[in-house]
């Protein structure tokens, strides 16, 4: 279970780590405006990763300013969102929250009540829309526990992207559009694995449901594994980190879900190229097709795939 940061210097010393991770392009004398108010600030364009972000002392919280900005920034911006983050305790009247897993590694989540919502929507209805964030427990400083939004590992390299992706979701929702539909692609672990996995693996089923696209592998929204042909449907099971749980819990669930789909299936073990050795033999020698992913930058590439979908 994660855990709230409310120690000032922790607390501080994660705001710092976050602003040192943030990538952007620097816009300055930039006129953000939002219901009700305006500020003039200097802003970063995540230009890959379609967002800007700032960050705005306010009266004892820090507040990270964020829009959705596929094209490069004017001298005046719409926020579409802010996530405040006290500078000292832990509040439940604010979005913004660091946490920490049982290892000490901190994650920036967010309490899934959204502001700034049209009229008729629910500030809790940002929690139905993202059914399939990477949502945990969360034990606050007075033993009370609630749910949070784990958005980034605050030392992911993929920061930037993941932050990204918590942008377009609430720019999204506050614009009425309908959920994005779960691709469907990996069977479900029997565990629920880290926070800090959960987060890659929306990554990996991403990239992986963008490359079967390109390769024209899908018939429609609603069914995504109508091939071409007379080919057995593809079934992929996902190990995010490599640990030894979460892929002996792969395995076993791809192994159950193969049975029961029979010929009519074929099962694909997706795996980092980064596993050790003997974990790559061993996984080699298993009665299915096998991909390895590897990062380029923030995004998951498959060695193997093209062979795996024959």
């Amino acid at each position: 279970m994660l855990r709230a940061v409310g120690e000032p210097r922790r607390i501080e010393r994660a705001i710092k780590r976050l602003q040192g991770a943030l990538k952007g392009i620097p816009s300055r004398g930039v006129r953000l405006t939002w219901r009700g108010g305006e500020l003039r600030t200097t802003i970063h364009w995540a230009r890959d990763d379609a967002y800007w972000w700032a960050f705005e002392p306010r009266p004892a919280r820090d507040a990270l300013l964020l829009g959705h900005a596929p094209d490069a920034p004017t001298k005046r911006e719409s926020i579409t969102c802010e996530i405040n983050l006290p500078r000292a305790g832990a509040d439940r009247k604010v979005a913004g929250i660091i946490a920490a897993d049982d290892r000490g590694a901190l994650y920036l989540c967010h309490s899934g009540r959204m502001g700034g919502t049209r009229p008729g929507q629910r500030k809790s209805g940002f929690r139905e829309f993202l059914a399939d964030g990477v949502w945990r427990r969360l034990a606050w400083p007075d033993r009370e526990e609630t749910e949070a939004l784990v958005i980034a590992p605050l030392d992911s390299p993929r920061l930037t992207r993941l932050l990204g992706q918590f942008v377009n979701t609430v720019r999204r929702f506050k614009a009425g559009e309908p959920p994005t539909a779960r691709t469907g692609l990996c069977v479900e672990p029997s565990i629920v694995d880290s926070a800090m996995a959960a987060c890659d693996r929306r990554l990996v089923d991403v990239a992986l449901h963008e490359e079967l696209a390109r390769r024209g592998l899908f018939g429609d929204a609603r069914d995504l594994f109508s091939l071409r042909g007379e080919r057995p449907q593809p079934l992929f099971a996902l190990v995010a980190d490599g640990g030894p749980e979460e892929l002996a819990m792969a395995v076993g669930s791809l192994s159950l879900a193969s049975a029961r789909g029979g010929s009519d299936v074929r099962p694909i073990l997706v795996a980092p190229a980064a596993l050790a050795d003997p974990d790559s033999d061993a996984l080699q020698a298993l009665p299915f097709a096998f991909v390895r992913f590897r990062w380029r930058g923030a995004r998951a590439v498959f060695d193997g795939l093209d062979d795996a979908l024959e």
